[in-house]
């Protein structure tokens, strides 16, 4: 009955010492997970303190990668690892042997020590001690050149900044820009089309024009043709008409002609044989000093030298019917008879009429062979006294031209340079005027008399006047 009863009462211990190891490993696995992660803290902890004295390199040799593996495998190793990390701190920082005595001469940890340029019997030390100035050093450079790097950082980022936004304005630009190449492209495409169609319309226009130019053209080719067929036939009538008013006009000779031409007749020779009656007087406007040519009636005006005939008087008395007249000039072997004509181409005995003549050139009217202006100013005074007209240009109304000499071009020694500039201006002019007076009165029909003949047919001649009785 007492084994029944310790029976019983060892089931519920039994429970309890169960459920207390059961507590208690759960606590230790919980204990344990806890330092596991401390542990692998503590490997990563002495992870990085061994990358301080041994390089990357070095962490892949075949000594320190198991090592480093392990350590995050089992504690076992994890704390072998730290035991041996104490050991070599304790062994740098305490003892006073080579790098040689650690690590070996052919050891990595040995050679990045002779890389760095430290002599392999070196105490660890102050090859510690070195690297760590050394490392000091480079930390302090490589600080400046992450400031350097910061600050041309913070300077590339705001050029990059401006260079950004100057980007984004040529964009800008360059997009307003293409848009107005486009607008300027399609207005110039629009010019373009409207210049073309402007030319083919001018072209059309021009074409037009130029057809019609061309039909006019020829219209009026074809009516200049004609007028100028119109204006020779007009020519030819005009040539005609001055020919027939040349001939209405008095002749210069002809029998047939005598009383055209004669303005009266010899009635009387005194017995002496020096003066002349003649059949006109001051009913038909005769005055003193006025001179005839005295023809045979047989011969006609116009016969003799020159046109003289075979006499010449001149008037010295004036009666109304009848005048007396001296006898001038007789030709040799020739006679004044009653019954011959007088005739001066100057003299009209119609008052109504007024012989029209233009005068050039230079006249002897003195007998000395010397042409001059002064002579010219006597004929024109002798033809207004006896009742002409002399005008300055020659026109169809033109009854005689008279021509002297060509007007002299001498200059009078002693005249002023202006002066002779001047009147060989004016002489010029009186030559060109000569020249052209004969070849425009043959075209007009006009007689021309040159100076003999004028004086002849007039009856001038330059002896002086004796009264008669």
């Amino acid at each position: 009955m007492a084994i029944s009863k310790q029976s019983r009462s060892a089931a519920p211990i039994g429970s309890i010492i169960f459920a207390f190891l059961w507590v208690v490993t759960l606590a230790i696995a919980i204990v344990f997970y806890l330092q596991v992660g401390k542990l692998r803290k503590a490997a990563a902890s002495a992870k990085s303190k061994l990358a301080l004295y041994v390089s990357p390199a070095g962490e892949m040799s075949p000594s320190i990668t198991p090592l480093v593996s392990a350590a995050s495998a089992n504690r076992t190793v994890i704390q072998q690892l730290l035991r041996k990390i104490s050991l070599l701190k304790r062994t740098i920082s305490n003892q006073n042997e080579s790098v040689s005595q650690i690590v070996g001469v052919s050891g990595t940890a040995n050679q990045s020590l002779s890389a760095a340029g430290l002599q392999t019997g070196t105490p660890l030390a102050a090859a510690v001690k070195t690297l760590g100035m050394r490392v000091a050093a480079d930390r302090k450079q490589s600080d400046q050149y992450h400031a350097l790097y910061r600050n041309y950082r913070h300077r590339f980022h705001a050029v990059q900044a401006s260079f950004n936004a100057n980007v984004a304005a040529m964009k800008a630009k360059l997009t307003d820009a293409e848009t107005r190449i486009a607008s300027l492209t399609t207005q110039r495409d629009a010019l373009a089309s409207q210049v073309t169609a402007q030319a083919t319309d001018f072209q059309n226009q021009i074409s037009t024009q130029q057809s019609k130019y061309v039909s006019d053209l020829r219209t009026q080719v074809v009516q200049t043709q004609q007028f100028k067929q119109e204006l020779a036939s007009k020519a030819s009538t005009i040539h005609q008409l001055r020919a027939d008013i040349a001939g209405a006009r008095p002749p210069s000779q002809g029998a047939s002609a005598i009383e055209a031409q004669t303005d009266g007749k010899i009635i009387k020779v005194s017995p002496l044989g020096n003066l002349v009656y003649i059949d006109i007087g001051s009913k038909d406007h005769v005055t003193v000093g006025l001179s005839f040519a005295v023809y045979s009636p047989q011969l006609g005006v116009g016969s003799g030298t020159s046109g003289g005939g075979k006499a010449s008087i001149v008037v010295t008395k004036v009666g109304l019917h009848a005048s007396v007249a001296r006898i001038t000039h007789v030709a040799a072997n020739k006679a004044i008879y009653p019954g011959d004509v007088i005739a001066n181409p100057v003299f009209t005995r119609d008052r109504n009429r007024h012989y029209q003549f233009v005068v050039a050139g230079d006249f002897d009217v003195n007998g000395n062979g010397v042409p001059t202006a002064a002579g010219r100013t006597q004929i024109i005074r002798m033809i207004k006294a006896w009742g002409g007209v002399v005008e300055k240009h020659l026109t169809s109304q033109t009854d005689f031209l008279v021509l002297g000499s060509p007007p002299s071009t001498t200059i009078t020694p002693g005249t002023a340079a202006p002066d002779n500039a001047a009147l060989a201006k004016m002489q010029q002019q009186s030559l060109s005027r000569y020249d052209s007076l004969q070849s425009r009165a043959e075209a007009l029909s006009i007689p021309v008399l040159d100076a003999n003949r004028f004086l002849a047919m007039v009856g001038y001649y330059v002896h002086p006047l004796e009264p008669g009785d």
